[in-house]
C-alpha cells in the first residue's frame, strides 16, 4: 500500500506539469469557440475526479493527479457541441473501465483518455461527428460569447480536414492551421498554443523526448511518402502535420508515462506503430479519428515491446523507468 501511495505523490510534480502546458490549449478553445469549452474541460476533470475517488478511498489512496490530465486531455478532444451527457458518460468510462478497473494510476494498459473518447466516438457518432461549430470571428473571439455552437453558420457535416481527405476540398490555408481559426474539437485546432505547450514539455522533460521526436519524424516522412505517390486525398505533410490534432496527440497523448514503454528501442517502435498507424487510418480507412485508434494499438503492444527488448539485452533495463522524459 505504501508503495502504492509512494508511486502517486511522486508522479504529482510530473501530471502538474502536464496541466500547465495544456493552458494554452484550454485558452485557445476558449477564444475560438466560447466559455462553454471551460465549463467542458471543468466538468469533465470534476466527473473524473468523482470517480477516482470512489475507488481510492475504499483503498485508502489518495486520488493521483493524473486524473485531471486525462480530465483536460478528454475535454479538448471533444467538439465544443458535445452534449453534457455524453461528455460525462465518457469521462466516467475512461476512469473506471480505462484505469481503475486494472488497479488505479500506474497499473492501466490504455491512455483512460484514449479509453473514454473511443467510447463516446462508438456509442454516440452523431453526438461526435454530425456537428461542428465554427471559430468565433473577431479581435477577442469567444472571449465575449457563451458558445459558437448557436451561430447559425454551425456546420452539419465533416470538418475541414475531412473534407480535403474526401477530395472535397482543398486544405485549410496553413496560418489557419497554425492559430486554429477553422471547425474541430475545441482544443486541438490552434498548431501554435500546442506547441507553446508542446515546448515546455519537451524542455521540462516532463514528457518523453524520445517519443515525441520518433512519432512526430515518422509522421512527417510517412506523409511526405503519400505526396510523392499522388495518393489521393492526402493533404501534404504541413496540413497533415498542423491539422486534426496530431501534435496535441504527439506531445500530450502518445507520451502517456504509464501506458507507453519504458525501454528506449521499445519507446521507438512505440512511436513508430503511432505514427504509421495513424497515418493509415487517416488516409484509408473511413474514420478519421486515426491517432486515438492507432494510441490505443500502440497501449497494447507497449508491454510485449518492453519484454522483447529486454529479452535482447539478457534481462537488462536499457532505458530507465523513473522520469516522464528520460
Amino acid at each position: 500500500m505504501k508503495d502504492r501511495k509512494s508511486r502517486v505523490l511522486l508522479n504529482q510534480p510530473i501530471m502538474r506539469r502536464m496541466v500547465l502546458a495544456m493552458v494554452p490549449c484550454v485558452i485557445a478553445s476558449i477564444y475560438f469557440f466560447g466559455w462553454r469549452s471551460l465549463f467542458i474541460v471543468l466538468i469533465s476533470c470534476l466527473a473524473g475526479f468523482a470517480t477516482e475517488y470512489v475507488f481510492a478511498r475504499r483503498r485508502g489512496e489518495p486520488v493521483s493527479e493524473a486524473v485531471f490530465v486525462s480530465g483536460i486531455i478528454y475535454a479538448l478532444i471533444m467538439p465544443p457541441t458535445v452534449p453534457w451527457h455524453v461528455l460525462i458518460f465518457g469521462i466516467v468510462f475512461a476512469i473506471l473501465f480505462g484505469k481503475m478497473i486494472f488497479g488505479g494510476f500506474g497499473y492501466n494498459i490504455f491512455n483512460p483518455a484514449m479509453v473514454g473518447r473511443a467510447f463516446v466516438y462508438v456509442c454516440f457518432p452523431v453526438a461526435l461527428t454530425a456537428t461542428w461549430a465554427p471559430a468565433a470571428p473577431g479581435g477577442w473571439g469567444g472571449f465575449g460569447i457563451w458558445t459558437t455552437a448557436l451561430s447559425p453558420d454551425v456546420i452539419t457535416g465533416a470538418t475541414p480536414m475531412a473534407l480535403v481527405k474526401a477530395g472535397q476540398a482543398a486544405s485549410p490555408p496553413l496560418l489557419d492551421l497554425l492559430i486554429g481559426r477553422i471547425s474541430g474539437t475545441m482544443g486541438v485546432t490552434s498548431a501554435l498554443a500546442i506547441i507553446i505547450g508542446g515546448i515546455y514539455v519537451f524542455m521540462t522533460k516532463t514528457a518523453n523526448r524520445w517519443i515525441i521526436g520518433t512519432v512526430i519524424l515518422t509522421y512527417v516522412l510517412l506523409n511526405g511518402l503519400l505526396v510523392l505517390l499522388h495518393v489521393k486525398g492526402a493533404p501534404g505533410v504541413l496540413p497533415a502535420l498542423l491539422g486534426g490534432g496530431f501534435l496535441f496527440g504527439a506531445f500530450f497523448m502518445a507520451t502517456d508515462p504509464v501506458s507507453a514503454p519504458r525501454t528506449k528501442p521499445a519507446r521507438i517502435a512505440y512511436s513508430i506503430i503511432i505514427a504509421a498507424g495513424t497515418v493509415i487510418i487517416r488516409n484509408f480507412s473511413v474514420f478519421n479519428g486515426g491517432l486515438m485508434f492507432s494510441v490505443l494499438i500502440a497501449n497494447m503492444f507497449a508491454p510485449i515491446l518492453d519484454h522483447t527488448f529486454r529479452s535482447r539485452t539478457g534481462g537488462r533495463k536499457n532505458e530507465p523507468e523513473a522520469g516522464a522524459g528520460t
